[in-house]
């Protein structure tokens, strides 16, 4: 005698459905886990890539300060250099990532529209302090293409014939949430009860009588083509 054990259509339509869902349930979640470690991925190459730019127009600044340590502070012989490199320089990040930065400087000089006033620079030609902006722009470049670009702006206090010849002042990142357009005012702060003397001193020695003060500050007027108006960060 045979016994046969048969199971209803219905009940084995429902087992089908409910594996296709569960297959569809895991499917989603795969995708869902290989979005979301695809955009980490991404994020992480990309905040990568603006570091690199950061670092290389941070460079663009650090080159032109470097030049003027070379040449004593004397601006004229760092132009001439920049001239020359066409204002830019160029070096490998690694095997396959390059950087390329372009400087540009800015300097006081007659101005119809004017954004900054610096006052007590040391204008003792021993000294001849002078502000200088620093515009260095990085393109960061993976093989053949263009992965990242940052603008940075620096501003310096620059000495003649003194070291170390500048001072970093302020730095601007454009691609940085700060809206000032400038990155502050290079001149001598005069000291005070609760701030400290910014100004440099200048004095004469002569034998064994003590130092006289020989300080002549002055004043300089003076826009960086920005759209920002005077101010204490212009």
């Amino acid at each position: 005698m045979k016994v046969r054990t048969t199971v209803p259509g219905g009940q084995r339509g429902i087992a089908l459905v409910t594996s296709l869902l569960a297959i569809v349930l895991i499917l989603a979640i795969l995708a869902v886990m290989v979005d979301i470690g695809t955009s980490r991925l991404r994020r992480a190459n990309e905040d990568t890539r603006a570091a690199q730019a950061l670092a290389a127009a941070d460079a663009g600044a650090a080159w032109v300060r470097a030049l003027l340590a070379a040449h004593y502070g004397d601006l004229s012989a760092v132009f001439i250099d920049l001239a020359k490199a066409h204002s830019k320089t160029e070096f490998s990040i690694d095997s396959d990532t390059t950087a390329e930065v372009l400087v540009g400087l800015q300097l006081p000089g007659p101005t119809k529209h004017v954004d900054h006033v610096d006052v007590n620079l040391q204008e003792n030609p021993q000294i001849d302090e002078s502000p200088l902006q620093v515009v260095a722009t990085a393109t960061i470049k993976a093989g053949s293409g263009i992965v990242a670009t940052r603008t940075v702006t620096t501003l310096l206090r620059n000495f003649h014939n003194l070291p170390p010849y500048s001072e970093i002042v302020g730095v601007i990142d454009d691609a940085g949430p700060s809206s000032v357009y400038s990155p502050g005012d290079p001149a001598g702060q005069v000291g005070g009860a609760y701030v400290t003397d910014l100004r440099i001193q200048a004095t004469t020695a002569t034998g064994t009588a003590p130092p006289a003060p020989a300080n002549k500050f002055e004043s300089d007027s003076w826009s960086d083509g920005n759209i920002g108006s005077p101010g204490i960060l212009p």
